[in-house]
């Protein structure tokens, strides 16, 4: 299965939703009035900092001096800003495979309302974030085995040894990093558990399957990755730049898997006995 030489995922800048959900999670839920929450998700604009940073994100991707044989952006309005933003000699093409994560129900509902209207389904994320599903949306792994796996293989058919750049969401983002560097199920949590590993507006996700010390070498897989964003750093924008990770599929022996197994505990012990 031979994939792209690079391809570039860029989340899109701050939007007026992200200034919303910040307010919600730090106790505030006054922006969700009677006029927001029927906004659809689509709809939202960037904000003037979302502006800047894909201005700064742009000027970063354009310095890496590939050339994109493809460009692909999701149909909702922030992405296309953002797409439109970056600044880069490009012509896009939409897709609404690489659309937001559908939140269902919960998509215009502040932090508070979900949990006070849905409070078992909320416990149900905090304990199981890759299956759950909000209601009437989409969870995580549904994103990741449907539309993930569905334009990677687009792309493998369409667009072999080339360059290919997307502007899309940061669940998406989250959904393409699970299937394209084969997490487990446990290794997930454990990412979706650490700050470290958030997802900020613009984030850049450059995977390649070149080697950056010697690019002529060109494996038929994507097997590395590099996560970079634009931050302020005493009061200019540049971009933090992240160390290359490699990745690849993962084996294990029957006794590896019931190792895995035995992270579990048991509920009912000798049901079958006397």
């Amino acid at each position: 299965m031979v994939m792209p030489r690079n391809l570039f995922l860029v989340r899109h800048g701050q939007s007026e939703a992200n200034i919303m959900q910040k307010a919600s999670k730090a106790g505030d839920p006054s922006l969700y009035t009677e006029e927001t929450m029927t906004v659809p998700d689509r709809s939202w604009r960037l904000t003037e900092l979302g502006v800047q940073q894909a201005k700064v994100a742009g000027a970063w991707i354009a310095e890496q001096n590939i050339k994109f044989d493809r460009a692909v952006v999701s149909t909702y309005t922030r992405a296309r800003e953002t797409a439109a933003m970056l600044g880069l000699d490009v012509r896009w093409e939409e897709s609404r495979v690489i659309r937001e994560r559908s939140w269902g129900e919960i998509g215009s509902m502040s932090k508070q309302d979900f949990a006070r209207k849905y409070s078992q389904n909320a416990q149900y994320r905090d304990n199981d974030p890759l299956y759950w599903s909000p209601p009437a949306g989409e969870s995580i792994a549904n994103v990741a085995e449907n539309r993930v796996r569905n334009i990677l293989s687009t792309l493998h058919r369409e667009n072999p040894r080339e360059n290919v750049l997307m502007v899309t969401h940061g669940e998406f983002m989250w959904a393409t990093r699970l299937v394209l560097e084969r997490w487990s199920d446990e290794e997930f949590l454990d990412r979706d558990a650490d700050k470290t590993e958030i997802i900020h507006n613009c984030t850049v996700l450059q995977y390649s399957s070149a080697d950056p010390e010697n690019p002529d070498q060109v494996h038929e897989k994507l097997h590395r990755v590099r996560r970079s964003w634009p931050v302020q750093v005493d009061g200019e924008w540049t971009m933090f730049v992240g160390d290359w990770e490699e990745f690849d599929r993962k084996y294990f022996t029957g006794d590896e898997l019931l190792q895995k197994a035995d992270a579990n505990r048991h509920f009912f012990q000798d049901t079958f006995g006397n």
